[in-house]
């Protein structure tokens, strides 16, 4: 098998850390940052926010704990009998 390379120069960007749009804290942590909801919308005719407007919002575990966790749902299959569903 033949197989063609090309050498050229490639300028990329790391994301070191992410920034809550709540709480405005700074998360550098893996495990933080992987936590983190990432939500991108664009509205559609008709939309409260704008026809094509775009929506982007980054939130970090714990707020999306405190504004969101009354209202989420968790499945009871990925806990085993001996755990407890997480407090919200």
């Amino acid at each position: 098998m033949a197989v063609k390379t090309v050498n050229k120069n490639v300028i990329f960007q790391k994301v070191t850390a992410y920034i809550c749009d709540c709480c405005h804290k700074e998360y550098t942590d893996d495990f933080e940052i992987q936590e983190f909801l990432c939500f991108h919308n664009t509205g559609g005719y008709g939309s409260v926010f704008g026809d094509g407007v775009e929506m982007n919002l980054d939130l970090c575990q714990h707020c999306v704990k405190e504004l969101l966790g009354e209202f989420m749902q968790f499945k009871k299959e990925i806990w085993d009998e001996s755990s407890t569903l997480p407090e919200v």
